[in-house]
């Protein structure tokens, strides 16, 4: 890790590779690929979040080719393709651990953006990428919708108000130790109080009508003049 950015143990990481390469092959295998889509929907998956931010910063080499990053999605994805049905009982363990690392990835994309001297808007944004990006990329290479970005459990929510909370404490503390254990404190309590009372991100509210009346702008909510 870069100066100034949140290291993760490395066994922390080979977990989430991990087991983000496994939930990838599995959604790729309800979708009844072969192999070869069923591995790179896997690698997009489990190191996805961090090339979108290594490419968005402009890193001359990502640092996902680094390291063994791609060596351990490949191990999710044969996993995935070779042992469904067993590893599909990990299911729940990996959505416990994803929970749990959400906002250590939002710490770490919003810290790169910080450190190379981007606005705090765009670090936040950085942040949530980081966080949600190997999820659209397998929603998007399976044909779906993003789930992160439909109304739903809080992920991507739960991903932007960390970011947003690490990048204020920051900026007006500079306590980034506090930042960083707030934040990602925050993004596991919000994502799994979610999940415990169902809490779901709302649709779209259309409330022209109400901003029209408002201006006084609706001609049909004036009384009828009688002569």
């Amino acid at each position: 890790m870069a100066a100034g950015v949140l290291a993760v143990p490395t066994l922390i990481e080979v977990a989430a590779v991990t087991g983000g390469a496994i939930a990838g092959a599995l959604h790729a295998r309800k979708r009844h690929m072969d192999f070869m889509g069923i591995a790179f929907v896997a690698i997009c998956t489990g190191v996805g979040g961090g090339a979108i931010r290594d490419v968005l910063l402009g890193n001359a080499v990502p640092v996902f080719l680094l390291q063994n990053f791609i060596l351990m999605a490949v191990v999710g994805a044969v996993a995935g393709y070779f042992f469904g049905a067993l590893v599909s009982e990990l299911e729940p363990a990996i959505y416990v651990l994803d929970t749990l690392l959400i906002g250590v990835w939002v710490v770490i994309g919003a810290e790169k953006g910080l450190a190379v001297g981007l606005a705090a808007a765009a670090a936040v944004f950085l942040g949530l990428t980081t966080a949600i990006g190997g999820g659209l990329l397998r929603d998007v290479l399976c044909r779906n919708v993003p789930t992160a970005l439909m109304p739903g459990q809080w992920v991507a929510a739960a991903a932007i108000v960390s970011a947003v909370l690490f990048v204020t404490i920051e900026h007006f503390t500079g306590w980034r130790g506090v930042a960083e254990v707030v934040a990602i404190a925050a993004a596991a309590l919000l994502r799994a109080l979610s999940a415990r009372y169902n809490w779901v991100t709302p649709d779209a509210v259309d409330a022209s009508t109400r901003f029209r009346r408002w201006l006084g702008l609706d001609r049909s909510s004036r009384p009828t003049r009688v002569n």
